[in-house]
């Protein structure tokens, strides 16, 4: 968000109110447009929806989308109470580390009513936004209850270092620290709390038994169609976090929708170079979507600050990164289902630091301070003061977030059962039925799991058991199960066998696996 220069307020019914920071300092067009933005970007969260159910087994697509729906609810709730308010409050209590005031926003008449709303709404879009990223590193395996609760508590760890960064009070703010549009206090944050998160879950049951080849996309068209909801609400994300169009600020907007398009050539380009060589002349989905991914986050932080060739250099090393650091996280048996951790956290991470060398100053806007990057002949202050700024986004959000995970699972295990993931979080979390789901290779871990007195159960020792039935647990035969049998029996057959409840169908899973005598 641009820095702008704070103006007097008149007396309203907010005591806390003696001033109005640049974040409020709106007319009625720059609060129209602060609107228009801040509800193209809640629709944003279509794009991750589709994104995320379209990159998991379609045994959790439906639980991956109710998480997004949970990021919002519970996620927004907290927000209102108490998220904004640490982030910008205006009470001579706050502190170059967090906000004080403005709690349960409501503004009276008197307190720029119009501007305080227009700017809760804009930076509620962004605080859900951080709290998402993490929802699709977690998929296929988090307790959806437990996920209910992180949701609301995810709240800290945005809205404190959004303070630090935007709020006239924060430290990081006082330096000099530029970040328009969030690199680091939303997907840089995002993408460690991302990391964080599926390190203390662990890999999905027998992601990493057959190598590590990605799993297959449950939807490959809904994971194309996220990425192109999310390429435009990027545009309303950046081009809006100039906070108006006055003045000169609208044709600063117009420069950072060019600059933010420009920067989603270079990571698509990278992307598709990338897939076609590592691939032996293909193209994988997963490629192309994170190098443009990748280049959008990494052009947030100076979306008008670059130039356009600028913008092209920034978003494919930001798309180079995303796509690299992929397959290296698999290799330390990180499983993040989305890339999140690639795309949000690495590419926040060099999107934050990019300011400090490629920033030019925008000489209409005190964004920068009247400071600009290395390559510009700015010195190395900005670049600086970037790099300790990425320091705190990433020491806060690890410690935090892995504070509130395991107070969580205290109180409700973070992990599903093994029955439960093997199932699919949709029919043990929803009772959605889902007709011919596959359980892929995750059988084989869960199988090795199973033991008695006397052997171990492998896969071989799986005999087939009959369809439909309702009377009896199955009759065997000596043929194997194959991978057809496996797919249909594991879902479909228990369900057939009486009650649906998830306790149920788990045990009745359980007593299908039969121990070869």
């Amino acid at each position: 968000m641009a820095i702008l220069t704070s103006a007097s307020v008149e007396n309203g019914t907010n005591a806390s109110s003696t001033s109005v920071p640049w974040l409020y300092d709106l007319t009625v067009d720059d609060t129209t447009f602060v609107m228009t933005s801040s509800f193209i970007i809640f629709t944003m969260q279509t794009g991750f929806g589709l994104l995320e159910s379209g990159c998991v087994s379609l045994k959790n697509e439906v639980n991956i989308m109710m998480k997004n729906v949970v990021d919002v609810v519970f996620g927004g709730l907290t927000y209102w109470a108490f998220g904004f308010g640490l982030s910008f409050g205006r009470s001579h209590m706050s502190l170059p580390f967090i906000g004080i005031g403005d709690f349960l926003v409501d503004p009276g008449t008197g307190d720029h009513m119009g501007p305080v709303f227009a700017a809760f709404l804009f930076q509620l879009s962004f605080a859900t936004t951080a709290t998402t990223i993490v929802s699709g590193a977690m998929a296929e395996r988090c307790n959806f209850k437990a996920y209910c609760l992180f949701s609301m508590l995810n709240t800290v760890v945005y809205c404190i270092p959004a303070g630090w960064v935007w709020g006239e009070h924060g430290f990081l703010y006082k330096l000099g620290v530029v970040d328009i549009a969030g690199s680091g206090p939303v997907h840089l944050v995002g993408g460690t709390s991302a990391l964080v998160a599926t390190a203390m879950l662990g890999p999905r049951l027998g992601r990493y038994d057959n190598g590590l080849d990605p799993m297959p996309l449950g939807s490959p068209t809904n994971a194309l169609m996220g990425l192109f909801m999310l390429w435009w609400g990027w545009l309303a994300f950046n081009s809006g976090s100039t906070f108006g169009i006055s003045g000169h600020k609208w044709k600063y907007s117009a420069r950072a929708a060019v600059v933010t398009m420009n920067s989603s050539f270079g990571g698509g380009f990278v992307g598709l170079v990338h897939s076609y060589f590592l691939r032996k002349g293909t193209f994988d989905i997963m490629d192309l979507i994170n190098g443009v991914l990748g280049s959008l986050v990494s052009v947030t932080a100076g979306c008008y600050l670059y130039r356009p060739w600028e913008a092209v250099v920034v978003g494919a090393i930001g798309g180079a990164i995303a796509c690299l650091m992929m397959p290296l996280w698999d290799r330390m048996r990180i499983d993040d289902p989305v890339g999140a951790t690639s795309v949000h956290g690495c590419a926040g991470l060099w999107g934050v630091l990019a300011v400090g060398i490629f920033a030019l100053d925008p000489k209409l806007l005190n964004t920068t301070r009247g400071r600009s990057g290395v390559l510009h002949g700015g010195g190395w202050y900005l670049l600086s003061v970037q790099a300790l700024a990425a320091l705190c986004y990433i020491t806060w959000s690890a410690t935090v977030t892995f504070i509130i995970l395991w107070i969580v699972n205290k109180i409700i295990p973070l992990r599903m059962k093994a029955h439960d993931e093997l199932l699919g979080a949709d029919l043990t979390e929803h009772l959605i039925r889902h007709q011919g789901v596959g359980v892929s290779r995750v059988l084989s871990a869960l199988i090795n799991q199973q033991s008695n007195e006397h052997q171990i159960v492998s896969l071989q020792n799986i005999t087939v058991v009959g369809r439909n039935t309702e009377d009896q647990i199955g009759e065997h035969n000596s043929t194997p199960f194959s991978a057809e049998d496996i797919q249909e029996q594991s879902c479909c057959s228990c369900l057939n066998a009486g009650s649906s409840t998830p306790e149920t169908l788990s045990l009745r899973f359980e007593l299908r696996l039969n121990v070869a005598r």
